[in-house]
């Protein structure tokens, strides 16, 4: 005999399903990164944020590294541009503009995406565009490969570095004994360092020509391309090379 379903009390409803608690729990984590630093994120406080049993939180995130996965993974769901660029050199522009923008957009952003190795939708989705789009370049195989991990690198390491950017740095270096200690890197305009907008254009411009040149003499894609050639065989002893 069927057992009638327990009635909630006006007002109350059951819990939510597991993915909008899981979203309520990212979202009220960001937060808090936003507010204190990475540091300051921990399952204590995030259950005390949103006045919850610690038990509550671990029933959806197993640990803090599960809780950082998706909020990478909340990162990477704002670096999908939803516009294409015409050609393959201005889409690669799109879409590093698009993930730094994503990742200087919250605090301790680069921290928490270069810490995740999750292999999710949102992270497979963008890897999957940006290595379409060096195919479409004519790159193949291990190259595409390499030249997506190359661009995404390198806008986690410009993120990054602004990130952790100290505003007083240059203020409180003395100038007169570094430049005696250091002459070459003191004849440029070193305070150029951090104009992080024209420097981030400037790297992101020498790869996008290290690529073109790469496919220049390269000529067409075949599958596979870009692996390394194996070395040559050593001599046998007594042999003479001809």
């Amino acid at each position: 005999m069927p057992t009638a379903r327990k009635r909630l009390p006006p007002g109350q409803h059951g819990a939510p399903p597991p993915a909008v608690r899981a979203q309520a729990l990212v979202t009220a984590a960001r937060r808090i990164v936003d507010a204190d630093g990475l540091e300051a994120l921990t399952m204590r406080r995030l259950a005390d944020a949103l006045k919850l049993q610690l038990p509550a939180i671990y029933r959806v995130f197993t640990n803090k590294q599960t809780l950082l996965d998706e909020l990478a993974e909340a990162i990477l769901a704002e670096a999908l541009p939803d516009g294409r660029g015409d050609h393959w050199t201005a889409e690669v522009a799109l879409l590093a503009g698009q993930l730094r923008t994503a990742l200087l957009a919250q605090r301790d952003g680069a921290r928490i995406v270069g810490g995740s190795y999750a292999a999710k939708r949102n992270t497979l989705t963008y890897a999957d565009r940006f290595v379409g789009i060096m195919r479409q370049a004519g790159l193949d195989g291990t190259a595409a490969l390499w030249a997506t991990s190359t661009v995404f690198c390198y806008v986690l390491g410009e993120a990054l570095e602004q990130q952790g950017q100290s505003a007083d740095a240059l203020d409180r270096l003395d100038r007169n004994a570094a430049r005696e200690t250091y002459p070459q890197l003191f004849a440029t305009p070193v305070e150029e360092i951090v104009n992080f907008d024209e420097r981030f254009e400037f790297g992101l411009g020498l790869i996008l020509d290290g690529l073109r040149q790469r496919l220049h003499s390269a000529g067409p894609a075949e599958p596979g391309a870009g692996r390394a050639r194996p070395a040559p065989a050593p001599p046998r002893p007594g042999h003479r090379p001809s």
